[in-house]
């Protein structure tokens, strides 16, 4: 019994953590995505930020315009 609580509780701290660093991808993508539309930074180095291509960023940036 004392193994299953350590699962679950372990499984609950694991779910916290991939929750927050979800939430720290949202947010840097949401943040990036607005500064490129005001005009402050560019898809090139925005793209460079996420690890991803130009084109990627500006597909992203066209499905979060909607």
């Amino acid at each position: 019994e004392q193994g299953i609580e350590q699962g679950l509780e372990r499984g609950r701290a694991e779910g916290i953590e991939q929750g927050l660093e979800r939430g720290k991808v949202e947010g840097s993508l949401s943040m990036l995505l607005n500064l490129v539309r005001q005009g402050l930074l560019t898809s090139e180095v925005a793209s460079q930020q996420l690890g991803m291509t130009v084109s990627e960023f500006e597909e992203l940036l066209k499905e979060h315009h909607k």
